[in-house]
């Protein structure tokens, strides 16, 4: 057993205690609290006065799946055709790629990752750790949502690019419907049939029965409507990604129902439809009660800048504790994983930082990261040197 102590513990949970001393045992959290007497055999670890923070959670990004900032380069997007259900990120994941360790260098220990937005339907997104020796040993959830894009990207790419369908936001919706429109007319054998042979329409199959979300790429206004309209439709979750213009429509999205994981804010305007991007959406978010985390969108923001996405919406209004779950405990409940992750609490997976200073102050460096119990980064200037795991 190791036993972390002489540090500030934000633990982050529903009472924001902070404790000081940490116990973990294969892999788990096993004690947060006041400090109390150590029992024999345990490894006493001091912290030096560190502060230490659960692992940063980023449920959208392209980790391990896109090599630079370029459409050129990348196993995120198929290109071939607009409409792709069966692609799968963990088929496009490779687990040496360096996004792992600059994740670890920001302090980010969990990622959903998988199909950018080039297509109106990209495929399946996966939720993984950012340390482990084998993709098998980081998956939490294999198939965490379908993933699809409204608005410029699939016009640009296949529309104004390949002169091809879609060239319009309706034919945009009309691809979306497509799927749900035809598994929604099949019986419950004939799905199962479908699930079966993996055929085009088993994730919309999965969708429609609330096994996974709809994960929909949206920033312009009357996108995020369209998207809110579709899944009413049909009666399905739905998680809004970007939500750029949220802000502007606050209250039909809180109407809705649904989550939204908004960003990426470091970054000009790409395109015309994210001209009025904005950090202080965040604040109006948590005004009006709609849950939503922060995102990087790696590699548009690098990862390893997540908890400055957080800081940003600080900047702009958000308080800082808000912040901090945003990119811990909010994001892991948005993917139903606050069971496992985004606190420190007693029973959940030994995911934590170790910083410099408290986690928005301008000084505040990572000093070392831990997965499931395991230091997988240490900086060089970390204060006391212990055996560093590889990736």
């Amino acid at each position: 057993m190791n036993i972390y102590h002489h540090a500030t513990f934000l633990t982050v949970n529903e009472q924001n205690d902070v404790f000081e001393q940490l116990w973990v045992e294969d892999g788990r959290i096993v004690y947060v609290g006041p400090a109390k007497d150590i029992p024999p055999h345990a490894h006493l670890i001091d912290l030096q006065g560190a502060y230490v923070t659960p692992g940063l959670i980023d449920i959208h990004a392209h980790v391990g799946t896109w090599a630079e900032v370029t459409e050129d380069i990348n196993d995120a997007n198929e290109y071939s055709e607009p409409f792709t259900p069966l692609m799968h990120a963990l088929d496009s994941v490779d687990i040496r790629h360096f996004s792992f360790q600059h994740a670890l260098a920001g302090g980010v220990t969990t990622v959903q990752t998988g199909p950018g937005s080039a297509n109106v339907i990209g495929g399946i997104w996966s939720i993984l750790k950012t340390a482990g020796p084998t993709l098998a040993s980081r998956v939490l959830v294999e198939r965490s949502g379908l993933k699809g894009a409204l608005g410029e990207n699939p016009k640009n790419v296949f529309g104004i690019q390949y002169k091809r369908k879609p060239m319009t936001r309706m034919a945009i919706a009309q691809l979306l419907r497509d799927g749900f429109q035809r598994a929604s007319l099949l019986n419950e054998q004939e799905q199962a049939e479908k699930v079966q042979q993996n055929s085009e329409l088993r994730p919309f199959i999965e969708v429609l029965r609330g096994e996974m979300p709809l994960r929909l790429h949206c920033h312009r206004a009357d996108d995020i409507m369209t998207a809110i309209r579709i899944a009413k439709e049909f009666n399905v979750k739905l998680h809004l990604e970007h939500c750029t213009e949220g802000y502007l429509i606050v209250d039909a999205v809180k109407n809705s129902g649904y989550h939204a994981t908004l960003g990426p804010y470091m970054l000009t305007p790409s395109k015309y439809e994210t001209r009025h991007s904005s950090p202080a959406i965040a604040a109006i978010f948590k005004e009006h009660n709609i849950p939503f985390a922060i995102m990087t969108d790696h590699p548009f923001v690098p990862i390893q800048y997540l908890k400055y996405c957080a800081s940003e919406a600080i900047r702009y209004g958000l308080d800082e504790q808000t912040a901090l779950k945003s990119i811990t405990i909010h994001a892991a409940k948005l993917v139903q994983l606050d069971h496992r992750i985004g606190s420190l609490e007693k029973g959940k997976d030994a995911d934590f930082v170790v910083w410099s200073h408290p986690i928005f102050e301008t000084e505040a460096k990572v000093l070392q990261t831990y997965v499931n119990g395991e230091k997988y980064f240490e900086a060089e200037e970390a204060p006391w040197k212990t055996q560093k795991l590889p990736l």
